[in-house]
């Protein structure tokens, strides 16, 4: 017998869906496996949510605390992105991938 393999659509939810989502998966006291199969979702894009807005559903940015030093005296400004002003040397690929 042929097994006919349906293709799969990708669905896009918004962050209210995906915090939704995470809460019924508390509140069923369902393993998030068995939440995934019950609910046709995928268990990695669960975990990838769950990873980003966290247990308590509130959004985790990405970004990091920055230790601001003023320049020594003598310093030559590197370059300045959106108001922000690099001293040192860096690559092109760098300066790409921060305003990006």
């Amino acid at each position: 017998m042929e097994r006919v393999m349906e293709k799969k659509v990708r669905i896009f939810r918004k962050r209210e869906a995906i915090l939704e989502i995470l809460s019924e998966q508390k509140k069923s006291n369902l393993s998030i496996k068995a939440f995934c199969e019950k609910n046709n979702l995928a268990s990695a894009s669960f975990h990838n949510w769950k990873k980003r807005y966290g247990n308590d559903g509130t959004a985790r940015p990405g970004f990091t605390k920055l230790q601001i030093t003023t320049p020594a005296a003598g310093s030559v400004l590197f370059a300045e992105v959106y108001g922000i002003k690099i001293y040192q040397p860096v690559s092109a690929a760098y300066l790409k991938e921060f305003l990006s």
